[in-house]
């Protein structure tokens, strides 16, 4: 597949387009990977035009009020999280239209262990 990538929700009520270099994914079993399966894939938030403009993206804030995990209210997938250093992103690859991740090189990060709980109010 060519660039630009086009990267949709399930229900396709969210479009984005990246143009961006496919590579260095990454698998993370942390708390909120694993349950989502998010496949990250990081970018330059410039390299990112959303294609369904004016579209409600939900949000869901953990760590900081800086960075979010951001998903489709209508069919629940998670598409992106901000809040990366150097105005970066990231995008759920699994949402890439006409890619197999399963053919794709795809890194893994122990962010069980390397990421301290947030501590509970």
């Amino acid at each position: 597949m060519q660039r630009p990538y086009r990267l949709s929700c399930h229900c396709g009520d969210i479009s984005l387009e990246v143009d961006a270099e496919l590579s260095r994914l990454v698998e993370c079993n942390c708390s909120t990977c694993r349950r989502s399966g998010f496949l990250h894939w990081k970018v330059d938030a410039a390299a990112v035009r959303l294609i369904t403009e004016k579209r409600r993206l939900s949000s869901y804030i953990w760590r900081d009020v800086n960075g979010g995990h951001h998903f489709c209210p209508t069919c629940g997938t998670a598409i992106m999280r901000s809040g990366y250093p150097g105005d970066r992103v990231s995008l759920n690859a699994r949402c890439i239209e006409g890619v197999d991740v399963f053919t794709l090189e795809i890194e893994r990060y122990d962010g069980q262990n390397d990421m301290p709980p947030v501590p509970l109010p």
